[in-house]
């Protein structure tokens, strides 16, 4: 991880009110039927958008049902399909509340939707068990990050971001870091976790944003930064990300715990049965809370039978431990 990290002990951090993005966001829609060149847009800028690919009926049916959920914890009105902020706070943690379950799975596996995806992808998918559902009101927004610095392995699957809702510049979309994912990594490794990202090291006129609608596909590289701006609305964000990969050769795994010793895993793995994966001071153990990294020698300490976690692998050993999310 420190590789290709900075290691800027007297550097301020980089506060996402600082950064306004002038740059538009470009669509990559007609590069759908020429898999090559969407993969070089992607390499090249860092991220491909893809303008309202979904069908539109179960994008809407996604939205209401989360913002069912928004209703029943008092964020919007029972019925609101606009989702107008009640001026209750958001709950932390929210984000993978089994209440969401099955929104995620019913939207990417309506065929329309899984055909779009696996020209994206490429190749026939299958879903990553990690999903983060967005019913953000009015308030802060996501520091800059890279996915890839707290998700190893991320290089084989795709963060998939989709706006379930009209997200314009006022409700807090993201933004990206246009080139920037050919620059390593920009977490500074002398501050602590989560390791935030210096002022001054990504270059100003390099971000872009853009008002999004619903069914709006967002893929963000896994070295691009990117964050969202505040939410100064007075609507909820309705969105949420997945991931998805190769169904072929899978690197991310939903398992069940069986047992571990201080350097090892044995699982239950949905695809492969049981096996046993070594875990070193590299693995990126996140088993308790999903953004939270624990010490690798506290990994068998917190780490219990039973525990239901995505398993990242690079051959016999694992990249990445984290709490599943398999809604």
């Amino acid at each position: 991880m420190a590789a290709r990290a900075l290691n800027l002990p007297d550097a301020e951090d980089l506060n996402v009110l600082d950064v306004h993005p002038l740059r538009e966001m470009e669509p990559s829609n007609h590069l759908l039927e020429d898999h090559a060149a969407l993969m070089r847009s992607y390499e090249e800028n860092g991220y491909l958008l893809l303008r309202q690919i979904l069908n539109p009926e179960s994008v809407a049916e996604a939205r209401d049902a989360m913002l069912a959920v928004a209703a029943q914890v008092g964020l919007t009105e029972p019925g609101d399909s606009t989702g107008v902020w009640t001026g209750k706070p958001f709950l932390p943690g929210m984000e993978e509340s089994p209440e969401f379950s099955g929104i995620s799975h019913r939207l990417i596996e309506h065929p329309e939707n899984r055909a779009v995806l696996e020209k994206i992808l490429g190749e026939r998918l299958s879903v990553v068990p990690i999903v983060q559902y967005r019913i953000y009101p009015h308030g802060p927004g996501t520091a800059v990050h890279q996915d890839g610095f707290q998700s190893p392995g991320i290089k084989d699957y795709k963060p998939v971001w989709i706006a379930l809702a009209p997200c314009d510049r006022t409700m807090g979309g993201l933004m990206v870091a246009v080139g920037q994912n050919k620059r390593g990594f920009f977490n500074n490794i002398a501050k602590p976790a989560p390791y935030p990202v210096p002022e001054g090291v990504i270059p100003a006129d390099s971000w872009a944003t853009t008002d999004y609608q619903p069914g709006d596909v967002l893929i963000v590289h896994p070295y691009t930064p990117h964050g969202a701006r505040p939410n100064v609305s007075n609507r909820l964000r309705v969105s949420f990300d997945t991931r998805v990969q190769s169904a072929r050769n899978p690197s991310a795994m939903a398992v069940t715990v069986k047992s571990v010793t201080p350097d090892s895993i044995t699982v239950d793995a949905d695809e492969l049965g049981e096996r046993t994966f070594k875990v070193d001071e590299d693995t990126f153990v996140r088993v308790v809370h999903p953004g939270v990294r624990e010490p690798f020698n506290k990994f068998s300490e917190v780490t219990k039978p039973g525990m239901r976690l995505v398993l990242v692998r690079e051959g016999d050993r694992v990249a990445m431990l984290r709490k599943a999310s398999e809604g």
